[in-house]
């Protein structure tokens, strides 16, 4: 089982913080990210759960400009982003090499870049299988055009970097009057780069300390990417497990071959406990079962390991917020609607 797409706790942690400075309640955001203030965090965050959370914040207002901003805020933040470019000889060493970390920068957003004669683009859009939400990719973009902006600092000149994005004529002049960079509507959210800029020497260059970043970036994105290879076998086993009713740790232990106790000490590595991960096998599991019309309530609720569904309705509206029937009719009325 590869991977399931996780954005990095730092991105997460700077997000709250800028939300809550916008004065938005973001107390019911960290049940949508499955965490609480008073417990320690976790190592990364489930994509599609902080696009609820962007749902959520882009429903507290009419602040068509919050994604923007966060994007500036982004870009002004001590990330990989930033930093890589900062010390890069110019944008055409720094940005590809940076693109390979911007989960820790965007969250889960990837960047394809095309090279021209006269520019280079750079195109966002969602990972394969992963849908988000047009704030998302617009804040990327911005975070991504701020970023290369201060790069090329008093060096700027017009047209260098052209945002492009699916907006309305309305919209596309407010983010004019809020970014530096040119913004035009457009059937993609682009960075569109001119040739000149790509190659721009920067002023500020260290080619030393840039070297020991990536180095470092890379040392970090190899274990994070092997902790989240044993965070997706251990969710798989335990969802295996789940439906045989066979949900303890010597089980799951038993199937990676290892001890109880080191079953434990890689659950702490993670950032995790086994209880945590049993709780979200169970979520996963029931939001795909409750789709299937034909199963009752009460048997998805023995199928994920609850001998009681009353157990299972409180756990399903700590979850999701709505009753697991609540749930099904909203999911069936989306249906008919479509």
């Amino acid at each position: 089982m590869s991977p399931t797409v996780q954005v990095d706790i730092v991105l997460v942690q700077h997000l709250l913080s800028f939300w809550d400075s916008q004065g938005i309640d973001i107390t019911p955001v960290w049940s949508l990210l499955s965490m609480t203030p008073a417990q320690p965090m976790p190592p990364w965050v489930d994509a599609d759960k902080l696009k609820l959370a962007h749902q959520y914040v882009a429903a507290q207002g009419s602040d068509r400009l919050l994604p923007a901003r966060t994007g500036r805020y982004l870009a002004q933040r001590d990330l990989p982003l930033s930093r890589l470019l900062k010390y890069s000889e110019n944008l055409s060493q720094g940005l590809p090499a940076a693109l390979r970390f911007m989960h820790l920068s965007v969250g889960s957003i990837h960047f394809v870049i095309s090279a021209g004669e006269h520019k280079v683009v750079v195109r966002a859009e969602p990972h394969a299988g992963l849908q988000l939400l047009p704030q998302q990719l617009l804040q990327a973009v911005v975070t991504l055009a701020e970023a290369c902006h201060q790069v090329l600092g008093s060096g700027y000149a017009d047209h260098d970097l052209t945002v492009s994005a699916p907006l309305e004529s309305a919209h596309i002049a407010e983010l004019n009057d809020f970014l530096i960079p040119d913004v035009r509507a457009g059937d993609h959210y682009t960075l569109e780069i001119s040739a000149a800029a790509w190659q721009r020497l920067n002023p500020r260059q260290q080619p030393i300390l840039y070297v020991s970043l990536l180095r470092d970036f890379d040392r970090n994105a190899d274990k994070f990417q092997e902790q989240l290879r044993l965070y997706s076998e251990l969710r798989r086993i335990l969802q295996g497990c789940l439906l045989k009713r066979q949900v303890s740790q010597e089980e799951v232990a038993a199937q990676l071959s290892i001890s109880v106790r080191n079953l434990q000490r890689r659950l702490k590595a993670l950032g995790t406990t086994y209880q945590a991960l049993l709780d979200e096998s169970r979520q996963t599991i029931a939001m795909r079962l409750i789709r299937d019309e034909s199963l009752p309530l009460y048997e998805i609720a023995f199928m994920v390991g609850y001998a009681e569904p009353s157990a299972f309705y409180k756990a399903f509206k700590r979850w999701t917020d709505a009753t697991p029937g609540d749930y099904r009719q909203a999911l069936i009325t989306e249906t008919n609607e479509a």
